[in-house]
C-alpha cells in the first residue's frame, strides 16, 4: 500500500511540474508583449529595455520558468513582475471560489447522481427528457446562465436577506476574505467528521450507510450553521450565503449533467448483473434495487468522472466568477492577463492544478482502501 501510494504522488508531481512548464510556455506563446507592453505610449524604447532587463523578461524563455519556479518556492504566491507580492489579491480570492466550488459541486453531484438512477432505470418519456435537460445544461454557455440567474435571483436574494438579518450589516473590522476561508475550513471539517462518524456507525451497526448524501449535506450544513452561530459570526455568513447564491446556482446547473449522463450510462450497465436480477426476483420495490444494490455500485464511475473532469470545472467555475462579479479567483486571473502580469496568472493556475492533484489523490487512496485489488499485485 505505501508502495502504491509513493508512486501515485511522484507520478502526480510530476503531471503538475509538467503541467506548470506547458502552461508557461503557452502563456508566453499567446500572450503578446509583456507586463511593461502598456508603458510603452508612456516610456522611451529605451526605457521599456531597460525596465525588461531589470526584471529578466528580456532573458530566454527556460530562465525565466526557472526564475519563476525560484520565486514562487521562496516568497510564495503571487509574486509580479514587479517584484510587488500580491499574495492578497491571489489567496483572498481562493476562499471565495472555494465556498462556490465546493458547494456548488455538492449539489451538482448529489442532484445528477440521483436523476441519472432514475433516467438509466426505466427509458422512457422522463428518462429522455432528463437526459436532454442534462445536455442542455451542460452546453450552455457560463456567461449567459450567469447573466439569467443574477437577473431573475440577485434582487430577490437581497430582499430576503433584507428580511432575514436587515439590510445594515456592520463589515467594519471584519475582513470578508478571511471569513470566507473560515467557513471553507469549516465546512471541509464538519464533512470529513460527518463522513467518518457516517462510516464509523455503519459499521457498528452492520448497515452500509446511516444517511444518503443529501441526509450528509443537510447535516453538515446544520452542523455548520449551529457552529457559525456560537461563534458569533451567523450574521456575516448569512451574508455570503446570500451574495454567493448566483454563483453557487449557475455552478451546480452547469456541473450536475455530466454526473448525470455518467450515471445514466453506469446503471444501465450494472442492471444485467446478476444480484440485479436477483433482488428484482425476490420482489424488492423498484426503487430499493435501484437505490441500494444498483446504484451503489455504478456510482464510482462518477466519481471518477468527478476527479477526471476537475480542470475543466474549475475553469467553467473562473469563468462564472467573472460574468457574475464574484470575487474569486476568476476575477485575479483576468486581472493578471489584462494587465498581463504573468507570475500572477501562473500562480492562480497553479492553484487549480494543486487542488486538481490533492483531490485526485484523495480519490485514488480511498479507491485503494475500498478496493484492495487497485494496489495488491495480481
Amino acid at each position: 500500500m505505501a508502495k502504491y501510494l509513493a508512486k501515485r504522488t511522484l507520478s502526480g508531481l510530476l503531471a503538475l511540474i509538467l503541467f506548470t512548464v506547458g502552461m508557461f510556455v503557452l502563456i508566453e506563446v499567446l500572450t503578446p508583449g509583456d507586463f511593461f507592453t502598456p508603458t510603452r505610449m508612456f516610456l522611451s524604447a529605451d526605457e521599456v529595455d531597460a525596465l525588461r532587463a531589470q526584471y529578466g523578461l528580456d532573458k530566454p524563455l527556460l530562465v525565466r520558468y526557472v526564475y519563476w519556479l525560484r520565486t514562487f518556492l521562496t516568497h510564495g504566491i503571487g509574486q509580479t513582475t514587479t517584484g510587488f507580492n500580491r499574495s492578497g489579491s491571489v489567496t483572498a480570492g481562493l476562499p471565495a471560489t472555494l465556498i462556490v466550488f465546493i458547494v456548488g459541486l455538492a449539489l451538482a453531484y448529489v442532484f445528477g447522481a440521483w436523476l441519472g438512477r432514475i433516467a438509466g432505470w426505466k427509458r422512457g418519456p422522463r428518462g429522455r427528457s432528463l437526459t436532454f435537460l442534462a445536455v442542455t445544461s451542460y452546453t450552455l454557455f457560463p456567461p449567459f446562465v450567469g447573466f439569467i440567474l443574477a437577473y431573475f435571483i440577485s434582487h430577490r436574494a437581497v430582499e430576503l436577506r433584507n428580511k432575514l438579518i436587515g439590510n445594515s450589516i456592520d463589515w467594519v473590522g471584519v475582513d470578508r476574505s478571511a471569513m470566507m476561508a473560515h467557513m471553507s475550513f469549516t465546512i471541509i471539517a464538519v464533512a470529513i467528521l460527518v463522513f467518518a462518524l457516517g462510516a464509523g456507525l455503519a459499521r457498528m451497526f452492520g448497515k452500509r450507510r446511516i444517511l444518503s448524501p443529501l441526509g450528509k449535506i443537510v447535516a453538515i450544513t446544520i452542523i455548520c450553521n449551529v457552529f457559525w452561530w456560537y461563534e458569533g459570526v451567523f450574521v456575516y455568513t448569512v451574508d455570503i450565503w446570500f451574495s454567493a447564491v448566483v454563483p453557487i446556482t449557475a455552478f451546480a446547473i452547469l456541473s450536475y449533467g455530466d454526473f448525470l449522463l455518467v450515471m445514466r450510462t453506469s446503471i444501465t450497465g450494472v442492471m444485467k448483473e446478476d444480484y440485479v436480477t436477483t433482488g428484482m426476483a425476490k420482489g424488492l420495490p423498484d426503487r430499493v434495487v435501484r437505490d441500494r444494490h444498483a446504484g451503489r455500485n455504478a456510482i464510482y464511475p462518477v466519481l471518477g468522472r468527478l476527479v477526471v473532469s476537475l480542470p475543466y470545472l474549475l475553469s467553467g467555475l473562473i469563468i462564472i466568477e467573472q460574468s457574475v462579479g464574484w470575487p474569486g479567483l476568476g476575477s485575479v486571473l483576468f486581472a493578471g492577463v489584462i494587465s498581463q502580469d504573468l507570475p500572477v496568472v501562473l500562480d492562480g493556475l497553479l492553484l487549480i492544478g494543486v487542488i486538481t492533484l490533492v483531490v485526485r489523490l484523495v480519490f485514488e487512496v480511498s479507491q485503494a482502501l475500498l478496493d484492495p485489488r487497485v494496489w495488491r499485485p495480481v
